[in-house]
């Protein structure tokens, strides 16, 4: 008995909604691998395969890389690629109908050559064109940069007997020889003697020989130069199409042109390797030592700080040297202005500096000397007194040779103290020995750099390296065929041209 199956109204809708949207969906979407796989059934004919059970009357999306490299694929047919296409070496004639996201080589195929020809023929088209219209000719008054180097080029392929260009001699002999040609025809046509037919045709077919090497030389004029869409550096280039001088690459650009091309080529190898491709006496000629000092300076800097005795840097005062210093000054003036009994006895700085406070031998009286009014002024156990009437009983003057001997000692104290700070480093002294390191290490770089073991490329003045190298080299650097070039002069511009490839 067979099985029943049912289904719900649920279910049935679901299978409906699947029906509709397969109808409906424009693509039939397949990996790259498996469209390979199937091409390869329908004997690599992608026109065929689209026309099969699975793929008609729909549209083909090919999801990934397709590769038929080397397969005797000759069309994809219809196919929507999301990806790239690889068909080197293949039998590929054609993409037309076939859409592609990606990328796509298919050097070495049919549609290669074909794509080939049909450029050559486009450019041919065109150089005949401009011959026509005469805008390369010399006296053409809107010759632009294009054509001028053409010109430059042209003249350099004739001076260097690459090509012959035929003269104007040359020329009305070639008139002569065609109308000598014209009559021997005549003759032939009219003649019934044999023998001398074969004379006239001798004579014919060597007037032919002349023609055709006049006509080649004809033909060799600047418009046989085909300008190419790549550049030699910031040269433009030409293709010749001579008959005797075919696909040949010529480079053309003023000297400016030329010099800036100098520039790219050392650009190239710094890219392609750094300063390896150099010697390096060039390289290290070139090492900017103002860069190399400023990469040091913050090292120095900390030596400096690590160990300032040996780099004879100043040190501030510390603040209780300062302290200090005050109050050896202050009672240095005291016993030369004030007439105070001698010794001096607690001074100290009170308020900020604004007053000396001391007593006196007998630390009988507490004297002030305070800054009031622009000035200072001494007080007496509180009040006002007068410099050298402080007391009464004895003259103060019998203390001068103590007070002396005292003010000497201070003058020395106050020179120890100045010579010997011990407090933070002065800031002005350490950048003065931070500069003075600099300008010994940007003077001689190289021996910093080695003695650290560091890469000097890093220190590499970059822009001054290029123009240096550049302007040391000739423009030979420029020709890597066989580094020869000429400087051709058309009017006031003169042009560097070379050969680039054979």
């Amino acid at each position: 008995m067979k099985k029943v199956i049912r289904l719900t109204e649920s279910d049935l809708i679901k299978i409906i909604k699947t029906k509709l949207n397969e109808e409906e969906s424009e693509f039939i979407e397949i990996p790259a691998n498996e469209y390979e796989q199937l091409l390869s059934v329908t004997g690599y004919n992608g026109a065929a395969l689209e026309k099969t059970r699975r793929f008609r009357g729909k549209k083909i999306k090919v999801n990934g890389r397709l590769d038929i490299s080397g397969k005797p694929v000759t069309n994809l047919g219809t196919i929507y690629l999301q990806g790239s296409l690889e068909a080197t070496r293949s039998k590929l004639e054609t993409l037309n109908g076939v859409t592609i996201t990606g990328s796509k080589w298919y050097y070495n195929t049919p549609l290669e050559s074909k794509e080939k020809i049909r450029k050559r023929r486009k450019e041919l088209d065109d150089a005949q064109e401009r011959r026509e219209n005469g805008v390369w000719d010399l006296d053409y008054p809107n010759i632009d940069d294009e054509g001028l180097k053409a010109n430059a080029a042209f003249q350099y392929l004739v001076e260097n007997g690459e090509i012959e260009e035929i003269t104007s001699e040359e020329k009305r002999e070639l008139k002569n020889l065609e109308q000598r040609q014209l009559n021997i025809s005549d003759r032939m046509e009219a003649e019934n003697d044999e023998e001398l037919l074969s004379e006239l045709q001798s004579e014919y077919d060597e007037l032919q020989e002349d023609i055709d090497d006049l006509l080649r030389k004809e033909n060799n004029d600047v418009y046989g130069l085909i300008p190419k869409s790549f550049g030699h550096y910031n040269m433009l280039s030409f293709m010749t199409t001579y008959d005797d001088f075919n696909d040949v690459t010529i480079a053309v650009g003023t000297e400016y042109e030329a010099d800036e091309s100098k520039k790219e080529w050392v650009e190239q190898l710094l890219d392609d390797g750094g300063y390896r491709h150099f010697n390096q006496y060039t390289v290290e000629r070139h090492i900017d030592g103002d860069e190399v000092a400023d990469y040091f300076e913050d090292v120095i800097r900390e030596w400096i700080y690590d160990d300032p005795d040996n780099y004879d840097v100043v040190k501030d005062l510390s603040r209780s040297q300062k302290d200090e210093l005050w109050v050896l000054k202050m009672e240095k003036w005291v016993y030369e202005n004030e007439g105070v009994r001698f010794p001096i006895k607690y001074p100290t700085k009170e308020e900020n500096g604004t007053v000396f406070d001391f007593w006196d031998e007998d630390e009988e009286h507490e004297f002030q000397l305070k800054y009031e009014g622009n000035k200072w002024v001494l007080y007496k156990d509180g009040s006002i007194v007068q410099p050298g009437q402080l007391y009464d009983d004895e003259d103060t003057d019998d203390h001068q040779d103590d007070r002396e001997s005292r003010i000497s000692d201070i003058e020395y104290e106050i020179q120890e103290i100045e010579e010997n700070p011990d407090g933070d480093l002065d800031e002005d002294s350490v950048e003065e020995r931070v500069e003075d390191k600099k300008y010994e290490i940007s003077n001689d770089p190289i021996s910093w750099l080695r003695n650290y073991d560091m890469d000097v490329d890093n220190f590499i003045d970059e822009k001054a390296f290029i123009e240096d190298v550049a302007g040391d080299e000739d423009y030979g650097i420029l020709n890597g065929y066989d580094s020869t070039y000429d400087i051709i002069n058309l009017g006031n511009q003169s042009y560097v041209v070379m050969i680039t490839d054979k």
